[in-house]
């Protein structure tokens, strides 16, 4: 009996047999240009406005008088097959910290439709947002811009902090917002959420955005509140810490029950081997160190 065996060059989810964890294997995306790093090419931005022919075809836009300043498309190198990006600001920049307020509340908003047309598509359990910059931190293109995957089950980090959460007798952002202001941990604060970092860091200069509400729901979160948030946050970590690579990430469970948050890794440290090897890590700044030198990047502005 013959057995049909899967196209090589198609991403797949396969299952790690020693952990149970998926794993996604992507060949086409070694065929990725790199603009950004030692290996990167000279070519035209494919993100920039004038460009769009270079990417796959327009699905969504946030657009102004002067053109689209968020773009959603088809990742041209998916690394599963419900995969998108989203190019954010019409002109050519590099770190968050250089969009906006306007156009990151319109990426905001973008983002916000997406994930729910992404969780719309039967078979998609979770659809997980991210954003990589710089090349330290996996980035290929260098213009701003955001990727979203529309996974079949949650994502096993995610599972860890609901059962975590289910455990402990508090929501454990919740505890982390009581006490962040009197611990020194508090970066911002606007009508609905707080940035902050958290207690203890996994590495050196964590940083969260939260809602103040346990039971808020982040589709339909208060925009202009999150959008000042993210857009405080975007500057603390681009002024306090000279613009580093970094990555960003949503953790929200779509049915409910987790207080979703965004977190923020500045690649100031490093993924060394216990980190890769024992999923633990080693984190040499502290909170209130952390959250002070952030806080000064806000104050320069």
């Amino acid at each position: 009996m013959s057995h049909a065996r899967p196209n090589d060059a198609e991403p797949r989810v396969v299952i790690d047999p020693t952990t149970g964890r998926p794993i996604l294997l992507a060949p086409q995306r070694q065929q990725r240009p790199m603009q950004t790093g030692p290996q990167a090419t000279a070519h035209a931005c494919p993100f920039c406005p004038g460009h769009e022919h270079e990417t796959p075809p327009e699905i969504d836009a946030e657009r102004g008088p002067d053109g689209w300043l968020a773009r959603a498309f088809a990742n041209k190198y998916p690394a599963i097959t419900q995969h998108e990006v989203i190019a954010e600001g019409a002109l050519h920049q590099e770190h968050p910290g250089e969009l906006d307020l306007t156009t990151v509340r319109r990426c905001l908003v973008l983002w916000r439709r997406r994930l729910s047309a992404i969780e719309a598509v039967p078979g998609i359990t979770c659809a997980f947002l991210f954003k990589n910059v710089g090349a330290a931190a996996g980035a290929s293109i260098a213009h701003n811009h955001s990727q979203i995957l529309g996974l079949e089950s949650l994502p096993p980090r995610l599972l860890l902090e609901l059962q975590q959460a289910r455990a402990l007798p508090e929501c454990p952002w919740c505890a982390a917002m009581r006490t962040a202001e009197a611990d020194g941990r508090l970066i911002a604060a606007t009508t609905h959420h707080l940035v902050l970092v958290p207690e203890p860091p996994k590495l050196p200069h964590e940083t969260w955005l939260l809602p103040r509400r346990c039971d808020d729901d982040f589709l339909t979160s208060d925009l202009d509140s999150l959008a000042a948030a993210m857009f405080a946050l975007f500057q603390a970590v681009d002024r306090g810490l000279g613009r580093p690579a970094l990555n960003l990430w949503l953790h929200r469970v779509p049915q409910g029950g987790l207080h979703w948050h965004f977190e923020l890794q500045p690649r100031t440290g490093q993924m060394a081997g216990l980190e890769l090897g024992g999923d633990m890590y080693i984190n040499s700044v502290p909170a209130t160190a952390a959250a002070a030198q952030l806080r000064r990047g806000l104050s320069t502005r």
